[in-house]
């Protein structure tokens, strides 16, 4: 099969997903809040851990940090943004979305299809960069616009994925490695994280009306995002190639490519534990993962034969 019929297969079950927990959603209102609590707390930290201890410790010194500052520039065109929207679209909710990066979900098997195991060490670590600010400042953010700024720390405080990422550093440097055995597990894990990740997406989607749509509105936001995704994570990587030289071109084109990731799913998972703006954060995360499918395909159609195979 071709990198493009990989990276169809991989992903357009999970689309099917979306769509199907939509239109089951009025029956099962309690349903979004559950799954967003154990991916949260249950799930997402068991997939870190796995992924930090998976990275090479060559990536994982530059491309979190990398990402780490993409993601904290990212509210910089969200902020100037919000401006000029005004009170059309909550500006906490703007910032981390465009900040929040969907690289677990897409990032897998678009490297895998391109490059086989080899690049997901890289798209791990730029998971971990993306998660690092996303999971924290951008469930601040969130909180903030329910909760105000001391409550929404608080809350923000009690996420556990930075103190997994720190533990695992911790392990990954003292050598522990996971078993065999744990193997099953974590694969479970990271399908369950992708399936209920778009389950929560559908299910808030269910409790949407025309009048949350707002395309021009939306579509306003997205074309900001991905124009300003696209800017900084290219000038990310001019810098990194400058001054660092680490990484190798297929690590330059995986990290490229994150630029055209769709909004994480996570966002909607923090506005449904918080309940806060869980309709408006359905409906931008749910556009944007369609118009990423369109662009990572079309992107990988055209330069698939001249992206480097090393």
């Amino acid at each position: 099969m071709s990198a493009l019929g990989n990276i169809a297969a991989a992903l357009l079950p999970l689309y099917g997903v979306i769509l199907l927990a939509w239109v089951i959603g009025g029956r099962v209102p309690w349903a979004a809040k559950l799954f967003s609590t154990i991916l949260v707390f249950g799930l997402i930290p068991v997939l870190v851990i796995d992924k930090v201890l998976a990275a090479e410790a060559r990536q994982l010194m530059v491309i979190p940090p990398l990402m780490f500052g993409v993601a904290a520039l990212m509210s910089i065109p969200a902020y100037r943004l919000a401006k000029r929207l005004g009170d059309d679209f909550d500006p906490k909710l703007l910032s981390a979305s465009f900040s929040f990066f969907n690289v677990a979900f897409f990032g897998v098997p678009v490297s895998q299809a391109l490059f086989g195991e080899v690049g997901v060490s890289t798209v791990i670590c730029a998971y971990i960069g993306s998660a690092l600010y996303g999971d924290t400042i951008g469930y601040f953010l969130i909180a903030r616009t329910k909760e105000g700024t001391r409550k929404a720390a608080t809350k923000a405080l009690r996420v556990p994925v930075v103190y997994v990422v720190i533990g695992a550093i911790i392990a990954k440097a003292a050598g522990v490695t996971l078993p065999e055995a744990a193997a099953p597990i974590v694969s479970v894990a990271g399908t369950l994280v992708s399936v209920l990740g778009m389950a929560v997406i559908g299910l808030n989607l269910a409790e949407t009306g025309r009048d949350d749509w707002r395309p021009k509105l939306m579509t306003r936001i997205l074309a900001v995002r991905q124009v300003s995704g696209i800017v900084l994570i290219a000038a990310a990587l001019a810098l990194e190639a400058a001054f660092v030289g680490v990484l190798g071109p297929r690590d330059r084109v995986i990290v490229g490519l994150v630029a055209l990731f769709p909004i994480a799913s996570n966002v909607t998972l923090f506005a449904t534990l918080l309940d806060t703006n869980r309709k408006a954060a359905a409906v931008l995360v749910a556009l944007s993962s369609a118009v990423s499918l369109v662009l990572v395909l079309l992107i990988v159609g055209v330069f698939h034969s001249a992206m480097p195979t090393g």
